[in-house]
């Protein structure tokens, strides 16, 4: 187990349980909804069947096999500065549906109710305020695993996913409620200003993806899914 490595080598995690219990007991009802939403349909969008072992394909007279392993390990170093709290849950919610070993967060910026709530939502506990590297250091040297990193914190592992945030950018198409306030008010902290890959409430075509209104604060991922978190080995005969 990751939390069992990390306990043995001296890395406690810097949110304990109250923080946790305390951010729940003070994030607004209807922003634990945004969150919620946004990790059911993480969820409903990652389901595709059973787990992947084994895939062949004929191509011509050469056979293709694909094998799949579950890594050991996930590093998402995180800023909500960066990339959006529905953009930072949903890439964890790829790395729970692929039965990753454990999870480990890294998060730079603010630790907001809503961050905390949305951990604790997934039971990812695993929180990390302090220098990544050595972090990084441990679970390289413990097997197989990858960094996603959405805190442009330029990590040191072959296998590391750095998406740029000046490419997702939100547009919001939809009257002002409520929900548009949570939702405004859990993604508050973002500073980077992408061009349109979500656009909520808009024209088909408007963005590369659009969405209802009703799935405000729903995200869907270009280049991160289940499959990210899965060693994939290729052989042809």
């Amino acid at each position: 187990m990751i939390e069992e490595l990390l306990a043995e080598n001296g890395f406690v995690p810097d949110i304990d349980d109250d923080a946790f219990g305390e951010a729940y007991e003070r994030c607004p009802a209807v922003q634990k909804s945004v969150i919620k939403n946004a990790v059911s349909f993480a969820y409903a969008l990652a389901q595709n069947g059973t787990e992947p072992v084994m895939q062949t394909r004929r191509l011509g007279h050469v056979e293709h096999s694909i094998s799949f392993e579950r890594l050991e390990w996930a590093l998402f170093a995180v800023d909500p500065r960066r990339f959006s709290l529905p953009a930072l849950f949903s890439a964890m919610v790829q790395a729970l549906v692929a039965k990753v070993g454990g999870i480990v967060v890294h998060v730079s910026g603010p630790v907001t109710d809503p961050f905390l709530f949305g951990c604790d939502f997934l039971s990812v506990h695993q929180v990390f305020t302090s220098d990544p590297r050595p972090l990084v250091e441990l679970l390289a040297g413990s097997g197989p695993g990858i960094c996603i990193d959405l805190a442009g914190l330029d990590l040191e592992y072959p296998r590391t996913l750095r998406p740029d945030p000046a490419g997702y950018g939100v547009e919001l198409a939809t009257p002002d409620s409520e929900y548009v306030q949570a939702y405004n008010a859990v993604t508050s902290d973002v500073s980077v200003v992408g061009r349109p890959y979500i656009s909520y409430g808009g024209e088909p075509g408007q963005a590369p993806v659009v969405m209802a209104e009703r799935l405000l604060g729903c995200w869907v991922w270009d280049v991160i899914s289940p499959d990210t978190f899965r060693k994939c080995t290729s052989t042809f005969s």
